[in-house]
Order: structure tokens, then sequence, then C-alpha cells
């Protein structure tokens, strides 16, 4: 660079009380980079937080329901087979077995037994048909 033509230029103009590094400016940047992070870490978060598996969902909900009463027991084995019934849907691929109509017929059963007094349906029966859905390798 010439350092006559550096000599020539005029000099910087600020506007009035402008100052380069003012602390609380400095400040304001630092906590907006801060929130910027903040929020970005969140949405990052959410975007690769690994969906709950459908298999564990239906598992954990057949293995609390071993404990209740016949009654709610069928009405807990009638919602994991929802949460299969939408799985299977969401994925609009046909399931090795013939899974829709497995699910209707356990569906009827538990429908028809879920309001008598004494349901005479084997609810660990209902159990294995339900946990042999998962295992299709598209739950």
């Amino acid at each position: 660079m010439d350092p006559d033509l550096i000599a020539e230029l005029r000099p910087i103009r600020l506007p009035p009380g402008f100052e380069a590094f003012d602390l609380s400016g400095t400040l304001a940047v630092f906590s907006i980079a801060v929130l910027a992070g903040l929020a970005l870490a969140l949405m990052l978060r959410l975007a690769t937080e690994p969906k709950p598996s459908i298999r564990r969902a239906v598992t954990e909900k057949l293995e609390a329901a071993k404990a209740l009463q016949p009654g709610d027991r069928l009405l807990a084995q009638a919602q994991a087979l929802g949460l299969l019934e939408t799985s299977f849907a969401r994925k609009r691929r046909k399931p090795k077995i013939d899974a829709f109509d497995l699910i209707g017929r356990l569906k009827t059963e538990i429908s028809e037994a879920i309001y008598r007094r004494e349901p005479g349906l084997d609810c660990d029966r209902i159990d294995r048909d339900i946990l042999a859905l998962t295992r299709t390798g598209r739950a």
C-alpha cells in the first residue's frame, strides 16, 4: 500500500457518542448469542431425539397390566392392539403375517369379553398373540 495514499484519506467519521467496544453492547451481543445457542440446542434435541419403540411400549403396557383385574387387563390389551394397528397403518407396508386379521380377531374377542362379569378369555394367550405381532419386524 502507498503510504501517501493512506495519508490523504479522510479520518473515519463515527456518529457522536459512538464507542466501538462498549461493555453494555458487548454483554448484549453475548446474551443474544447465548440465547440463540440455547434455542438451537433445544431444536436439535427435539429433532434428533429417538422415537420410542412401539415394541417396547406394547411390552411395557402388557407387563404393567399383568397385575390388574381381568377386565382392566383386557382394556390394556385393547389399547396395546390400538398402538400396533396404528403403527402398521402408518408404515403402509404389509406385515409378514396377516396382522390386520389377527388384530381384528383379537379386538373382537376382547370387545365381546370385556363387559362380561367373568371374562372367559385366556389373557396370557392374548398377551402372547400381541407380542407375536410385535415380532413381525414391522411394528
